[in-house]
């Protein structure tokens, strides 16, 4: 018996590191073939560059000796730490005569790289491109060296960007979800080329260059004065610029060679026509080319002027669509591949623009996008943050940081870009203004067009903000059209572009549009966006989204998905076009033959199984009445005259045990009917989704969303729950008994909880109705006061019911009841409000639904 009890006790103390000895780790279609554009990993001749995607090791942190092989890109779910390793075999003329660097094309989310058990660099969080240099002093040339990645993908509610509570955001998985390269580049080598542009009205400018210089040679080997020369090569069919620029280094490690190189009448970028130069940037040391380092640079001239838009002096306007790539689902085709396809699909369905909103885009989608002639509109990835954390000076440097990050690391790629601040800002808030001013400031250095997208419509004026997005989400044209009059009379026109418009159709094909959320809806809805925008003049749309994307969150708002995948794309993939509202656009973006979208005719959208429920509970409860003279004189009795029926209840007068029983069913039915009615009729509500999902929590939001859209599943399983209500309060009561003298049977709880809700009945007569009133949005406001009030009223009978059967003093009861109350739900508010900042969320939530346009 001893031997067993030991086994047990040491298996449970072993469950901690059994559960972690399992490792979900998924690989992904991997560049195998070394296969890499020169310029997106930063390639030359005088370079060694090979990827090192394959023989990896994964384990947990706390479990190194269980390790388990895997080629990345790779990815893992949950929030544990892992770390991935691998060995790098590297001669001594390699380390001793260059620089080494591991680069990574992005990673999920924060983390640690060490090389032969030393931490040399901190990736703070993000997925944006990063290299790091290997000190020479702890690489080894006699055995291989081990590179160690630890990588956290937990987010906070504070803290991390983006935070945990995500608003349709797309699924990014944790782990090396890109490709990671080895690059040798010599001991005197570019590391960077930053650069800022202008041009004036007849296109002649000036390029201002920032070439950081790196030097590893050891410093007892170096003249304390070395010259160098940077060249640089601006070419294209046509059209060529070349400078030379003379510097002097001395024994520093960075030096940054600042110069300027005159430019006259380039030939402009544009999405018809997208002229790119190759930019040469040459290290040349006594005539001998040291390092070398190609990227690509677009030139136009993209501004605002009151209620024009201007490209190269010419009216101008975004048409564009939002971008999710899902890089880290599993996948038949390179990543690569993917990409180009995709946005050349995008390109030839009429699109100029693309947004990469909530996410940090693939470094390759920009370089594709400047190629096809599609602008790149990118963001930092924080979306409905609340004003309390944005009015903080510390999240407001680092989101400054993050900017300054971003233009540096995507400038690389692409220089036909925007750069946005983030969206779902509160509009005309003050501690948003100042906030998107301090970041803006950062955008602003860089000669790029700033933006914001809020969920309203913003007045006024915010310095280093440049446009001004809005979120739409299924709003009616006739509302738009009201509320945008003051936005675009302040701001002008030219500074508005729809950021976000989002139409689901979870319905899919149906007789015509008048059927909401259907898919002939949203082509109307789209061709009734880019009427509007054309007619008003303002800068552009953006269609949210041309493609579908598994989200983080099961969505309430776009349908229900078992695998989270959103209900508002247009287009499975890109292989199919027989999509009505695909065909829509396609005609508006390409002024292409008008197409046709049925009209059809609406259909009621109210289940007739909560008429049929509510009725047959009705016949059954009036059934009830008029054949039993005991049950009506005891309904009438509780109803009207409460404390004498629970007296009665006290002093064991008689009272059907059966008659109760059928009495609980009925109203367990009703109060699932009633909760099923209401949750079906907020499955369309933004502002329902938001709240729930200011708790953070995956589970709740997944069970919340099923039952929204499945009724009859959702009155069976609330039905359940409200007849384990009836059992489990009679349990609290019982216990909460201990502590008062009298003593009273459970059966006597138990008719008293039953019978104390009894005018749930009175409602089964307008839960025939209750559905159609609330879609008829004419009193809702009414119904939620009613509904509040009328519960209040059934927690102060349920009170009266149990000090009458325990014949104690009434103050007491209400006393404790509220305590009880207060400390259950208070205890509920703190642990969120401790973990994920719940009452900032739920009341940013709300000021974001007020603020809509609706």
């Amino acid at each position: 018996m001893m031997r067993k009890i030991l086994f047990l006790y040491s298996l449970i103390l072993l469950l901690p590191i059994l559960s972690i000895a399992e490792i979900k780790v998924t690989s992904l279609q991997s560049n195998k073939n070394q296969n890499f554009d020169n310029i997106l990993f930063g390639a030359s001749e005088t370079r060694t560059l090979f990827l090192i995607n394959d023989a990896w090791k994964v384990y947990h942190e706390s479990d190194p000796q269980n390790k388990v092989k895997i080629s990345v890109p790779a990815v893992f779910e949950g929030e544990d730490v892992l770390v991935f390793e691998r060995s790098l075999e590297l001669t001594e003329q390699q380390i001793q005569k260059n620089q080494i660097k591991i680069g990574f094309l992005g990673l999920n989310n924060a983390a640690e790289i060490s090389v032969n058990g030393n931490s040399i660099f901190i990736h703070y969080g993000g997925a944006s491109p990063f290299e790091v240099s290997l000190p020479k002093d702890i690489l080894r040339s006699d055995k291989a060296n081990k590179i160690a990645v630890k990588i956290n993908r937990k987010l906070d509610s504070e803290t991390t960007i983006p935070t945990k509570q995500r608003f349709l955001y797309p699924e990014f998985g944790g782990g090396i979800i890109r490709d990671v390269y080895v690059k040798i580049v010599p001991q005197l080598s570019i590391s960077k080329v930053d650069f800022v542009y202008s041009l004036d009205q007849f296109s002649n400018g000036k390029i201002n260059f920032n070439v950081r210089v790196e030097n590893s040679v050891e410093k007892d080997k170096i003249n304390q004065q070395t010259q160098f020369l940077v060249r640089v090569n601006l070419s294209r069919v046509g059209s060529q610029f070349q400078g030379d620029f003379l510097q002097t280094i001395g024994s520093e490690d960075n030096y940054d060679a600042r110069f300027p190189l005159d430019i006259q009448n380039p030939i402009l970028w544009s999405p018809e026509s997208p002229n790119t130069y190759s930019c040469e940037v040459i290290l040349l040391k006594e005539g001998v080319v040291v390092d070398k380092q190609t990227q690509e640079i677009s030139f136009f001239r993209l501004s605002k002027n009151g209620n024009s838009f201007l490209l190269n002096g010419s009216p101008f306007s975004l048409n564009g669509t939002t971008y999710f790539l899902n890089e880290t689902i599993s996948r038949e085709k390179n990543i690569y591949e993917k990409i180009r396809e995709e946005l050349s699909f995008i390109k030839q369905t009429g699109f100029n623009s693309v947004r990469f909103a909530k996410s940090y885009p693939h470094p390759y989608a920009l370089k594709v996008c400047q190629e096809l002639g599609l602008f790149s509109l990118i963001e930092l990835p924080v979306n409905s943050v609340p004003e309390n954390f944005l009015g903080q000076t510390n999240y407001q440097l680092k989101l400054a940081g993050l900017a300054k990050e971003f233009i540096s690391n995507y400038m690389n790629y692409s220089s036909a870009i925007l750069l946005g601040c983030g969206g779902g800002f509160i509009p005309n808030s003050p501690s948003t203004e100042e906030f998107l001013s301090h970041v803006g400031s950062e955008i602003r250095k860089k000669n790029i067009l700033s933006y914001a997208s809020f969920v309203g419509a913003q007045t006024g004026i915010i310095e280093n903000i440049d446009l001004y997005g809005i979120e739409i989400f299924s709003v009616p044209k006739d509302v738009l059209e009201e509320k945008l009059t003051a936005s675009i009379s302040a701001l002008g026109s030219g500074a508005i572009f729809f950021s976000e418009v989002t139409y689901p159709n979870y319905k899919g094909n149906s007789s015509g549009y008048l059927v909401r959320n259907s898919k002939e809806a949203q082509a109307k809805y789209f061709e009734d966006v880019i009427n509007f925008t054309r007619k008003s003049n303002i800068s552009g749309f953006f269609i949210n989204s041309l493609f579908g994307y598994k989200g983080v969150f099961p969505s309430i708002f776009t349908g229900f998905d078992a695998n989270n995948k959103y209900g508002f794309n247009i287009v499975a993939h890109t292989g199919n076009t027989n999509y009505l509202a695909y065909k829509v656009l396609q005609s508006k973006l390409t002024n292409g033959s008008k197409v046709t979208i049925p009209i059809g005719s609406r259909k009621d959208d109210n289940p007739i199984v909560f008429i049929l429920i509510a009725l047959f509970l009705s016949i059954v409860m009036a059934v009830l009445i008029n054949t039993k003279k005991k049950f009506r004189e005891d309904a009438t009795r509780a109803l009207l005259r409460p404390y004498n029926f629970f007296a009665d209840i006290r002093d064991h007068r008689i009272l059907s045990g059966v008659h109760s029983s059928i009495l609980m069913l009925i109203l367990a039915a009703a109060a699932s009917l009633l909760f099923t009615i209401i949750l079906f009729y907020l499955r369309n509500d933004i502002l329902f989704e938001k709240l729930l999902l200011s708790f953070a929590s995956t589970r709740l939001m997944y069970v919340t969303s099923y039952l929204a859209w499945n009724p009859l599943i959702c009155f069976a399983i609330i039905f359940v729950i409200a007849v384990l209500k009836f059992a489990l309060l009679s349990l609290i009561i019982k216990f909460g008994s201990f502590f008062v003298k009298t003593k009273v049977p459970l059966s006597s709880i138990y008719f008293t909880v039953i019978w104390a809700f009894l005018p749930l009945t009175l409602f089964l007569p307008v839960e025939l109705v209750l559905y159609k009133v609330l879609m008829m949005d004419i009193a809702n406001s009414i119904i939620t006061l009613v509904l509040a009030l009328f519960f209040l009223w059934l927690f102060f009978r349920l009170v009266k019911g149990v000090y009458v059967i325990f014949d104690v003093r009434p103050l007491y009861v209400y006393l404790y009841s509220f305590i009880f109350v207060f400390v259950l739900l208070g205890g509920i508010l703190l642990k969120y409000q401790l973990t994920h900042s719940i009452v900032y969320y739920l009341s940013n939530a709300v000021k974001q639904y007020n603020s809509m346009i609706n």
